[in-house]
């Protein structure tokens, strides 16, 4: 019974010479790794126009259905999106997501991204919904590149997954809708 005890304060006193290893938060905070991801984002486009086209993929894709999406039909003469449909209700539930990010690999449009802020406590579970007004990014902001996942910013020959980069950049300029002047010229 003594040789146990020993041998466990042994232990504490090896590490009490040591130096510590405290984090005075929220004054300093950790440097996270590269691929934390935590709150999610709705990207926008350049002009100004939402992402998301409601195709549903990221809420299929969900393991815990904590996205609920209501999509309806764009507007010809002031569209919401780039596509045929936008999402009239985008919500999602931080209380049921497990954070797996399924759901920014399941887009097509690279319209949902997360990023590394993970301050997320609130009051109440009803604050855990998140809208779609909470989750846009303003018009202008700069986006976030999701698709292939860590290696996009790495050399094209590093990664045989990251080859299609330049095929990726090509399409995204052909869902660039042209209007029926521009076609015209």
């Amino acid at each position: 019974m003594i040789k146990p005890l020993l041998k466990g304060l042994s232990i504490t006193f090896k590490y009490i010479f040591k130096k510590k290893f405290t984090v005075q938060y929220p004054e300093e905070r950790r440097e996270l790794p590269p691929r934390a991801k935590w709150l999610h984002i709705l990207q926008r486009h350049e002009d100004g126009k939402e992402r998301c086209v409601a195709c549903m993929l990221c809420a299929s894709a969900c393991p815990t259905e904590a996205i609920y999406i209501v999509g309806e039909e764009n507007d010809l003469y002031n569209p919401v999106s780039h596509g045929e449909r936008y999402a009239k209700v985008w919500d999602l539930d931080l209380g049921r997501c497990m954070f797996c990010g399924y759901c920014v690999e399941a887009c097509p449009e690279e319209a949902l991204a997360m990023t590394d802020e993970y301050e997320l406590a609130v009051p109440t579970k009803k604050d855990l919904v998140l809208h779609k007004e909470d989750l846009l990014v303003p018009p202008g902001t700069p986006p976030v590149h999701t698709w292939l996942g860590f290696y996009r910013n790495e050399p094209v020959a590093a990664h045989p997954v990251s080859r299609p980069k330049e095929l990726h950049i090509e399409f995204e300029e052909y869902l660039k809708r042209r209007g029926p002047k521009e076609e015209n010229e």
